[in-house]
């Protein structure tokens, strides 16, 4: 019995490291030890692709490092094998603080007195009320519901969109495809944070965005898959959207050359809106391995038809 690791392009020591921590009368492996795929029962990855796991007989679970697992849910994955999502809490407090932070430099116009102090200009401009900035998260999971929750002391109205209907307090919520248009029209502020499903993938189009009032700004930290890039750029360029706050790409890293590297009106982040603890990420594979051997189904095991 054993662990394997295969987390690229994460670096795969720190995770062997927190394993081995968590169990330390477990062998844990990574590619660089030639495991032996007869003895491996789980693996620990962020990433799959097609022709692995067939290589892995007696593998009883597979774990995601991340929130995520569309990553991987490839079509050779058995039907039999569980597979799980790390749920670590400071991971949605991280993920709001990001966003607010976004938030504020976009409504407070801070790039803006960036560029002033680079030309030494002493010069005020009016604030823009956050009573008059409306927030709408789309995905209401935990990690949309504490972006919610967060914005709610600073005085910006919350919206709240979802595929199936909820009710959460202070939350004006949305739900289904019919309820879309009427939440993007009263967003000035749009953040992402669904989980990447058939549904999900490529919902943030020219059709969608454009729904958004004009001077809009759009942040992104759900997964680069959602967002239409093009699709933005032109509305960037064409005036209609103000700017956009990225921290998930639909390749990652994107190459040197792409746009988003260099646009004005685009803050570009290398996914670190939140970063789950090796720790977290360690004990949570580890119960989920002891769950699966003693014939029960792990606490944090995804529905595979649904994609989270």
């Amino acid at each position: 019995m054993a662990i394997l690791v295969l987390s690229n392009p994460l670096p795969s020591a720190p995770f062997a490291e927190a394993l081995r921590r968590a169990a330390p009368d477990v062998p844990i492996w990574t590619e660089a030890d030639a495991p032996d795929p007869e003895q491996v029962e789980a693996i620990l990855a962020w990433r799959m692709k097609a022709g692995i796991l067939p290589k892995y007989p007696n593998l009883r679970v597979l774990c995601s490092t991340g929130a995520g697992v569309d990553k991987l849910l490839v079509e050779d994955l058995p039907a039999t094998v569980p597979v799980t999502r790390v749920v670590d809490p400071a991971q949605g407090v991280e993920i709001a603080q990001y966003v607010v932070a976004q938030t504020l430099a976009f409504t407070r116009d801070l790039a803006l007195y960036a560029r002033q102090q680079a030309d030494a200009q002493w010069k005020r401009h009016p604030v823009r009320l956050a009573s008059q900035c409306r927030v709408g998260v789309m995905g209401l999971g935990a990690v949309g519901q504490a972006i919610a929750r967060a914005f709610a002391p600073l005085g910006y109205p919350v919206s709240g969109w979802s595929r199936s209907a909820k009710a959460l307090a202070g939350i004006h919520c949305h739900a289904g495809l019919d309820g879309l248009p009427k939440f993007l029209s009263h967003t000035d502020i749009l953040v992402c944070a669904l989980p990447l499903t058939p549904e999900t993938r490529g919902l943030l189009n020219r059709d969608t965005l454009g729904q958004l009032p004009r001077g809009s700004f759009v942040i992104n930290v759900g997964r680069g898959e959602q967002l239409v890039e093009p699709d933005l750029q032109a509305l960037l360029d064409e005036g209609h959207l103000a700017g956009a706050a990225l921290d998930v790409f639909d390749r990652e890293p994107p190459p040197p050359d792409n746009w988003v590297w260099r646009h004005p009106s685009v803050s570009a982040t290398p996914h670190i809106a939140a970063q789950a603890s090796f720790d977290v990420v360690a004990a949570q594979c580890v119960d989920a391995w002891r769950s699966v051997r003693a014939g029960d189904t792990p606490a944090l095991a995804v529905d595979r038809a649904a994609g989270y």
